[in-house]
C-alpha cells in the first residue's frame, strides 16, 4: 500500500506506524499551525508512560520541530494524549476528543496498522480533537 510522503517520513523516523504516532503528528501540525514555527515553541505532551500511547511523543517531535534534543519538548505522565504547546505567552492546547482512545485501545491492531494510521491521518480534525488556544 502507498502512504503519502509525510507518513513514509514518519514511519521512517519513528520505525513503524501506528495509531498514536499518527495522533502525534496531527497535534504537533496543530500547534504548528496555531502558533507558527519551532522557533520559540514548546510542548508539554501528556501520556500513558509507556507505549503504545508514549508514541505521540514521536509524532510531536516529527511535526511540531519540538523535541528532547533541542529541550523544547516535555512528557507528563496522563491517561489520554494531549499536548500543551507554548509561543510568547500563548497557549494552544490540543486533546483527543472523548471516547476516541477507548476505541483506539480497542481497536488497535498491529495487523491493521498501515489501515488504521491512514484512517486517523484523514479523519477530519474536529471530529478527533478538541483545540483550546488561550
Amino acid at each position: 500500500m502507498e502512504l503519502p510522503p509525510d507518513l513514509e517520513a514518519l514511519r521512517s523516523f519513528h520505525g513503524h506506524l501506528g495509531v498514536y504516532v499518527i495522533i502525534g503528528l496531527r497535534m504537533g501540525v496543530i500547534g504548528k499551525r496555531h502558533l507558527g514555527t519551532y522557533k520559540g515553541l514548546t510542548a508539554s505532551v501528556r501520556s500513558r508512560p509507556e507505549p503504545p500511547m508514549l508514541c505521540v511523543v514521536d509524532g510531536v517531535q516529527f511535526s511540531s520541530g519540538c523535541t528532547m534534543g533541542k529541550g523544547n519538548i516535555r512528557v507528563e505522565a496522563g491517561e489520554e494524549p494531549e499536548v500543551v504547546f507554548t509561543k510568547d505567552g500563548r497557549v494552544v492546547r490540543v486533546g483527543l476528543r472523548p471516547g476516541w482512545r477507548e476505541r483506539i485501545d480497542r481497536e488497535m491492531s498491529k495487523e491493521r496498522e498501515v489501515e488504521q494510521s491512514l484512517f486517523y491521518f484523514s479523519a477530519p480534525e474536529a471530529e478527533l480533537f478538541d483545540v483550546g488556544e488561550s
